[in-house]
Formats: structure tokens, C-alpha cells, sequence
């Protein structure tokens, strides 16, 4: 496919939709799963940013990016400008090679198998402890002179650099009551446009916050939803637990997928696929949710630490002196020179922002972007969304007085106005003793979960 002087390809399995502006001038296209927030609808074939060209292009693509939800890239061609664009987390990964002015999903698309392996960094793919719980922020991959592009930034295709696109919101609101408002209604036309899509609706059911509080966004549509839990010892056993307790006290539709392990070759495809860029449990455990993968479209929780304080610590200020190894210890990995240099860069790109929105932004930047949106291509039978992952609500969560963030009062607060019921059931526990003892077991099947806190303690 032909945009302008570049070449597009593209997989069966991704949706390419035309983009245009409000007078139908063309402005390139979207690849992947994208949704409509206005209209409660699943974008197929052309769709209108509501705006017009001509103006600023900063301000045009941001109207079109607040505009849209689900997971999507958006590869923008016009006024003279060629550049990639990811959604809010980056859900449709878009890994470059500025030598080779080549882009594409990961790695496993971009090269032959025997330039992949020749250019495999296996020595940072050891000292980041990838084959584990490790991974690649800030705009690293596994593969010597190919950078991933992160949330928040763009790739511009004429000088192969990268830019930030935005610095977290201006500031924090004086109203949370609508912010509350405005991040069910996004979170609801979602579910709406994917109750209406081709697939059944999947969400996600476990014992944490996140699905909590999109099941109290979804009450109006539970007779239109399977709730879907993967079951098992160990980690599992909170969700398999707590799930079956909420499905039964409301009676949902409510299916379990036995958590089933990979075989070492399902395992090593996995990996693969995406760009050896990921290797943690997901890798282990992927075929759990094969059953449901060509019937159904699953909606997870991801994002919603963005509204919890994630990688922040007691003590810190607006005014905190964040450092490079400050931020790696936060995300649990070690202190590796090419981690702290990319990082270092990032911190510059942020100056003028205040360190707990840094602290936000990284979670959404270098976890949701770089850890969970980049194995979208790993186990591609099975499509995703992440409601709470959209341009709009990811800068809402960010603008939440700290004190909310800090309690995690955001989903209380969801769960109280859409489904209050749902409060009776505790999150992520059942109860002291048996969750000493599930941590134990976790500890003792994999030490390197200690070792990770320990490193957390750094910052």
C-alpha cells in the first residue's frame, strides 16, 4: 500500500482504516483496533478527525488522538509531514531502524531470522534480566540500532528522530467528581462499541482493582459480557478464588480458562514474535486464553495504575530530584549503563514537569508501553483492549489530586457511583494468613521476585 512516497505493508489480521479531516482532506491511516469515543462505535474503513488541516498539526492530531480509543497506530501523511503516531500507550507497537529508515511492529516482522540473531544484544537482554520478570523501557529493544517508539512521542519519517508530543496535563484538576464522571463514560462507550462489534465481549475477572472497576462500569451491559477468569495455584489462586465469589453473589456469566503452560516451542515463538523484548509469565502461560481467542475480543484493566501512584515512594514531592538509577531501581531492574543513558535522555525530555507527573508518566511511557503493549504482537490470535488506556483518560487519571492517587481512591470511587455492591469483596486478598502463605510459595517457586523488590528499594 502506497502513502505519499512510502510503502505500507500489513498483516491479514490488521484493520487499516483511512483517516481524513473534517473536509475530507486525506491525513494517512490507522492500523489496528481503534474506536470511535464520540460516536460509541469500532472505527472500519475511513474515519474524520474532527478538526480541520491547514492550521497547527500539533493541535490537529491532538483533537484526533483525544478523540479516539481502543489500540492503534496512526501514520500521519499530510501539510508535508510524514509521522508515526502510537495511541496513548502504545498498543500497536512501532519498533525503527533510523539507518535503514525501516519501521515496523518488532523485530521478528523487520529482519531476516539470520540478521535477527546476528543483531540479538543478548548482553543487555541478560543484565536488563529479560528472560524473567525484565524488560525494555525507554525506547530500548533487544536489537542493536533499533529503538522502539514510545507513548507521548512521534516519529517523524523525513529525519528518522524522534519527538515528545506531549508532557503530562498543565494541572491538576479542582473538580475529581468529574473527572470520576468522565472516565466512565469513556471506559462505557467502549464496552458499547465492542458489544456491538463483530466478536463477543470478554472482560476480564479477577481480584484486583482495575477489573473491579471496570465491572462496576459495565453493569448496564453484564447480560451482553462473558466475564473470563484464568484459573490456577499460585498467583492464580486469588483471581480463581474472588472471581467465582463476585460471579456467583451477581450472577454474571462467568467462564474459567484453566491456566495452561506453553510448550518450550510456544514459548520460544512467544518470545520471538515479540522482538525477544518480553519473557516474563505471560510467555508461560499464554495458551490459557487460546479457547476464546477467535470468537471473542477481551478487555483488561491495564492502565489504571497510571491513577495509583504506581512508582512513587512517601516521601516524594512535585519537587523530587528524580536520577536515572532512581528510576531503575522503581522499576525493579538493574542499574545498567545503556538503561541509565536512555533514561537520562528521557529525563531531559520532561524538564518543567513536576516529578510526581514524571513519576505517571513513566509508568505509562515505560511499563504500559514498553512492557504490556509491546508483546501485542507476540500471541496475535487473541485481540485486546484496555478501555481505561485512551488519550483522554490516561491525561484525566494524571490530573487527580495526589491524595487520590496515593489511596487508590479512584476505583473506590468508580465502584461507588456505578455498582457500590462490589465494595463487600476485599481486593487482592483472602485474608492474612492464606496470602503469606501464596506469597511463600511464590517466592520460594521463583527467587528473583525477591531480588526485584530488593532492587525496588534502591529508589
Amino acid at each position: 500500500m502506497a502513502l505519499g512516497d512510502m510503502w505500507l505493508e500489513t498483516g491479514a489480521d490488521l484493520p487499516v482504516c483511512r483517516v481524513m479531516d473534517k473536509d475530507g482532506t486525506p491525513a494517512g491511516v490507522l492500523l489496528g483496533f481503534p474506536i470511535d469515543l464520540q460516536a460509541r462505535r469500532i472505527i472500519e474503513g475511513d474515519w474524520q478527525v474532527p478538526a480541520r488541516l491547514g492550521g497547527d498539526l500539533d493541535t490537529f492530531v491532538h483533537d484526533g488522538l483525544m478523540a479516539l480509543g481502543g489500540r492503534f497506530l496512526w501514520i500521519f501523511n499530510a501539510q508535508g509531514a510524514a509521522r508515526i503516531y502510537p495511541d496513548c500507550s502504545a498498543q500497536v507497537p512501532c519498533v525503527f531502524d533510523p539507518k535503514a529508515q525501516v519501521a515496523a511492529s518488532t523485530a521478528h516482522a523487520l529482519m531476516e531470522d539470520a540478521a535477527y540473531d546476528a543483531r540479538f544484544d543478548k548482553g543487555l537482554f541478560d543484565a536488563l534480566g529479560v528472560d524473567g520478570e525484565g524488560w525494555f523501557p525507554a525506547g530500548l529493544t533487544a536489537h542493536d540500532g533499533l529503538h522502539r517508539l514510545l507513548p507521548n512521542h512521534y516519529l517523524d519519517l523525513h529525519s528518522w528522530s524522534v519527538q515528545r508530543s506531549w508532557s503530562g496535563p498543565a494541572a491538576q484538576t479542582t473538580d475529581p467528581d468529574q473527572v470520576v464522571a468522565q472516565i466512565v463514560d469513556i471506559v462505557q462507550a467502549q464496552i458499547e462499541a465492542l458489544i456491538n462489534g463483530p466478536k463477543q465481549v470478554a472482560m476480564a475477572l479477577t481480584a484486583g482493582r482495575e477489573t473491579r472497576m471496570l465491572l462496576a462500569c459495565a453493569r448496564p451491559y453484564i447480560k451482553q459480557v462473558e466475564f473470563v477468569t484464568v484459573t490456577g495455584s499460585d498467583r492464580h489462586q486469588l483471581d480463581t478464588v474472588m472471581a467465582s465469589r463476585i460471579a456467583a453473589k451477581f450472577g454474571l456469566t462467568h467462564r474459567t480458562l484453566v491456566r495452561t503452560a506453553a510448550s518450550d516451542q510456544q514459548r520460544d515463538l512467544f518470545i520471538r514474535r515479540g522482538g525477544h523484548c518480553n519473557a516474563d509469565s505471560n510467555s508461560h502461560f499464554h495458551p490459557s486464553v487460546w479457547p476464546i481467542a477467535g470468537s471473542h475480543v477481551m478487555i483488561s484493566g491495564n492502565g489504571g495504575e497510571i491513577a495509583r501512584a504506581f512508582f512513587w515512594r512517601e516521601a516524594d514531592t512535585p519537587q523530587t530530584a528524580l536520577t536515572p538509577s532512581m528510576l531503575t531501581a522503581r522499576f525493579g531492574l538493574k542499574d545498567v549503563a545503556a538503561l541509565n543513558d536512555a533514561l537520562s535522555q528521557w529525563l531531559d525530555s520532561l524538564k518543567g514537569t513536576n516529578s510526581l507527573t514524571i513519576l505517571d508518566i513513566a509508568y505509562q511511557e515505560h511499563r504500559d508501553g514498553a512492557w504490556y503493549a509491546a508483546q501485542f504482537c507476540s500471541d496475535p490470535g487473541l485481540v485486546r483492549q484496555a478501555p481505561l488506556l485512551t488519550t483522554r483518560s490516561a491525561a484525566l487519571m494524571m490530573q487527580l489530586p495526589a491524595d487520590w492517587k496515593r489511596t487508590h481512591r479512584l476505583s473506590h470511587e468508580v465502584v461507588a457511583r456505578q455498582w457500590p455492591e462490589l465494595e463487600q469483596f476485599p481486593y487482592n486478598s483472602l485474608g492474612y494468613l492464606r496470602d503469606r502463605v501464596m506469597k511463600l510459595r511464590r517466592v520460594i517457586a521463583d527467587p528473583q521476585i525477591v531480588l526485584k523488590k530488593l532492587r525496588k528499594l534502591r529508589g
